[in-house]
């Protein structure tokens, strides 16, 4: 019976938390403007992403060689880098909070455009694919020029 009693209660709050959401209307300036906002988290997010991949699998031996010896650009995207991957502790913990921040920060503006459900789903697979595989994919292949470009956003 109990099990019952907390079905009961749990389909009413649920109806009654679905039926009190209001979505913004399709078309409208501020349905635009929140899909435009939703936009700038998973940006962000994949840049933190890539960053992660990019700055932490760059040794400092690796930079001080490149920034000795490498190619006119390489050097300069060294010395660029190579203060900021010194505190390796610090950059990684910036890199996960600003990216988790982001992640978190998603839904929040897609649950004012679709219901929650549709929100969590494509969340989850924008932050899938343009905050983690794509970042990622780029980053490791382009990590110093990527990281030198973003070190100001660190």
């Amino acid at each position: 019976m109990n099990a019952v009693n907390t079905l009961m209660i749990i389909r009413l709050l649920t109806r009654n938390q679905l039926a009190s959401h209001e979505e913004i209307p399709y078309g409208s300036m501020w349905w635009i403007i929140y899909a435009g906002v939703s936009c700038f988290p998973v940006i962000f997010a994949g840049i933190m992403s890539g960053l992660t991949l990019g700055l932490m699998s760059l040794g400092l031996v690796d930079l001080e060689i490149l920034q000795r010896s490498g190619s006119p650009s390489e050097k300069k995207q060294a010395a660029v880098i190579l203060p900021v991957v010194q505190k390796q502790h610090q950059l990684l913990v910036t890199l996960l909070l600003c990216n988790a921040a982001a992640m978190e920060a998603l839904p929040i503006y897609l649950d004012k455009l679709f219901n929650p459900f549709l929100a969590v789903i494509l969340s989850v697979t924008f932050v899938l694919f343009f905050g983690e595989v794509i970042p990622q994919a780029i980053c490791s292949r382009y990590g110093l020029a990527v990281g030198a470009n973003f070190v100001w956003l660190v």
